[in-house]
């Protein structure tokens, strides 16, 4: 009993555990797979494919911008001579034609006097007016101060506003037909408000040109890098303030009930593309499409594909972007 005790139970126990030990490590790194397991995949990925639908079309694009004054307009001497009077100040509100000085201009006269004496000058007045309506600044001449023709004597500056904004250069190609009026939302302002007498000009050509009115009398806007300088004029009625936040939305065309596609299915987005049609058979078949319209997200299609046709998603071989998603840009089967 002692021998039992002592060796044969402890060693039959320590046969057991080893046992256990050895099925538990089986399991968890030997467990049994079939041989094919390893041959057989277990599901397929599928580009991920759009239809060709009808829908509308909303074109307007946007850009963000600020309120600046309007820039002063130069006052200029139009004969050579010396200050005769001055009519108004630095401050006065005038209106446009309004005279802002005369000019004291004197003719030599050929010819001498009944007693040899040179004739006097003949003394005529040039009178100085106002090229547009606003309020006069830089007015730093004195009575008799000479001027030369077409020295700037004095600047104007008209009280309004125009909005300005930058469009990237891609936003060009949505602009079917040059705009003449936007809708402008002001950031913490009043309610958005149509402008007109819109313009488009380079952005370094308008920075250009409002340099040197800009260190004159401080009202210019913020200089931009490049792209085009879209402006337009704030109606007299509107409260605003150079400086303001501002969001211009140009209405650039509207399209109903037309052929659509994601811009992401098409490689170009202005008047000509391209575009990869699933056929039914499963193969890809390139086909040239011609574009209309496009709102940064639909484009609209005028040729080339018809409703109902199966198109690739993300144009092959083109880097897909953080917003692209369709349940991570592919579909899992199986």
């Amino acid at each position: 009993m002692i021998v039992l005790r002592r060796w044969v139970w402890p060693g039959l126990k320590f046969l057991v555990f080893a046992a256990i030990a050895v099925a538990l490590v089986r399991l968890a790194f030997f467990a049994a797979q079939p041989p094919e397991a390893d041959k057989v995949p277990t599901g397929k990925i599928d580009d991920p494919v759009v239809t060709v639908e009808k829908g509308d079309i909303s074109n307007d694009v946007e850009a963000k911008g600020t309120i600046r004054s309007v820039a002063s307009t130069p006052v200029r001497a139009t004969a050579a001579g010396t200050v005769n009077r001055l009519f108004v100040a630095n401050g006065d509100h005038v209106e446009q034609g309004a005279a802002i000085l005369d000019v004291r201009v004197e003719t030599p006269v050929d010819g001498v006097t009944a007693d040899g004496s040179p004739l006097p000058p003949k003394v005529t007045f040039s009178t100085v007016a106002a090229p547009a309506a606003g309020t006069v600044s830089g007015l730093d001449l004195v009575s008799k101060q000479p001027v030369d023709i077409g020295t700037t004597v004095a600047r104007v500056a008209p009280e309004s506003y125009r909005a300005s904004a930058t469009l990237e250069a891609a936003q060009l190609y949505r602009l079917v037909n040059r705009p003449s009026e936007a809708t402008v939302t002001v950031k913490d302002g009043p309610a958005p408000f149509t402008c007109t007498n819109l313009s488009l000009t380079s952005a370094a050509a308008s920075d250009s040109s409002s340099s040197d009115t800009d260190a004159a009398d401080g009202s210019g806007s913020e200089s931009s890098s490049g792209g085009t300088q879209l402006e337009c004029d704030v109606p007299g009625d509107v409260t605003v303030f150079p400086g303001l936040e501002v969001t211009v939305a140009v209405p650039a065309g509207k399209a109903e009930g037309v052929l659509t596609l994601p811009t992401t299915a098409v490689q170009g987005t202005a008047q000509k593309g391209v575009v990869t049609v699933v056929t039914d058979e499963g193969k890809h078949e390139t086909r040239d499409v011609e574009l209309g319209i496009n709102d940064g997200e639909l484009v609209e299609v005028k040729s080339g594909v018809a409703e109902g046709d199966q198109v690739l998603q993300f144009v092959p071989g083109k880097e897909q972007s953080e917003d692209d998603s369709t349940e991570g840009g592919a579909v899992m089967v199986g």
